[in-house]
């Protein structure tokens, strides 16, 4: 897992902050929350995609700089010590949180590479591996089974996976 220098320590203590802003009954802003969800997309896209520029990181420092100033200012003076101990050690890494990575449906079989694309395709029912084979040498694409059931992948230039999906749509239909 990517270092994210922190940030992510620092988002768990803003989240419990404000969880405990709301329980004691103070009206937290609606933006607040909005932008903790952002901060916590951001930081799982980075933490989870290898490809995302550190520059990821400024933003989620930003958003999380915005909620710290909303927080604070709702605190009293004993809970502002508190949490203000409680960022240091997260800014010093020096608390054990745990960062909820908000994980989507992303897959690392599909991707793009330029004019080479990746697609998966959910089976009706199993193909022969040597049908597929045919139609991966016919069209000058790879395909392969998933590492999830009943799902193909079709790798290739772009057209010529457009152009194979036609006719293997045609198959699979037939089958």
């Amino acid at each position: 897992m990517k270092d994210a220098r922190n940030l992510d320590k620092q988002w768990v203590v803003l989240s419990e902050l404000s969880a405990e802003l709301v329980n004691r009954g103070i009206k937290v802003p609606e933006i607040v929350f909005e932008k903790l969800r952002l901060a916590n997309a951001l930081l799982s896209y980075y933490i989870l995609d290898p490809h995302a520029s550190i520059n990821v990181l400024s933003n989620v420092e930003r958003e999380l700089n915005f909620i710290q100033s909303q927080l604070f200012s709702l605190c009293d003076t004993e809970l502002t010590e508190k949490y203000l101990n409680k960022m240091i050690k997260a800014i010093r890494g020096e608390i054990d949180a745990k960062f909820p990575l908000s994980k989507s449906n992303y897959n690392k079989e599909v991707k793009k590479r330029g004019k080479v694309e990746s697609i998966r395709v959910k089976l009706q029912k199993e193909m022969q591996i040597e049908r597929l084979s045919d139609l991966g040498e016919w069209y000058g694409v790879i395909f392969e089974y998933s590492d999830e059931r009943d799902k193909v992948i079709i790798e290739g230039n772009i057209d010529r996976v457009k152009r194979a999906l036609k006719d293997f749509a045609v198959m699979w239909k037939e089958d």
